[in-house]
């Protein structure tokens, strides 16, 4: 408190980590508006932050967002070389049928879960802070919510093409 009050002095804010939420990057790309022509920047300028340590080689991170601006998803495939593979989407949900947040978790998961099969990696580790979506996918919890059931559904056909897939849940601080 008492670093508060000197800063404020001198016109800076100080904001306690416990403010920032862990889907910060989710959120800033369901904001961002979106243009037909526009063209993705696949670089990932900070590689030596995001590292994650896995037994198979290769690790995803996944999370999305639903909120008042839109909603966004974010993966990042790193490989047993430390190269990172970052893709991002902004989804598109009518007015009428409104995605709720742990449907656009699972919509993360499915959109990483997609893009390595389609680079033929077969064992993985998974990294998600949607406890939900890990506990359902690993068969630990039933899908009860029946707008979750058909991304459940599509979700347990793509584990089944996996060799080994592992989860760790990565609780939001």
């Amino acid at each position: 408190m008492r670093w508060s009050v000197l800063l404020i002095e001198v016109d800076i804010h100080y904001v306690t980590q416990k403010s920032i939420r862990g889907s910060i990057v989710a959120d800033h790309l369901a904001s961002l508006p979106v243009f037909d022509g526009r063209t993705i920047d696949d670089d990932f300028p900070d590689e030596d932050v995001a590292v994650v340590t896995s037994l198979s080689g290769w690790c995803m991170c996944f999370d999305g967002v639903a909120n008042h601006s839109g909603y966004g998803i974010g993966v990042l495939l790193i490989s047993p070389r430390g190269d990172h593979i970052p893709r991002s989407v902004r989804l598109a949900f009518s007015d009428r049928h409104p995605a709720t947040n742990n449907i656009v978790k699972y919509e993360a998961c499915i959109l990483g879960l997609e893009t390595t099969l389609e680079l033929g990696i077969k064992q993985m580790e998974v990294f998600g802070d949607s406890n939900l979506v890990l506990r359902q996918s690993h068969g630990d919890w039933k899908t009860r919510d029946v707008k979750l059931r058909p991304y459940h559904a599509y979700l347990e056909l793509l584990v089944g093409r996996f060799d080994d897939l592992r989860y760790t849940h990565l609780p939001i601080a």
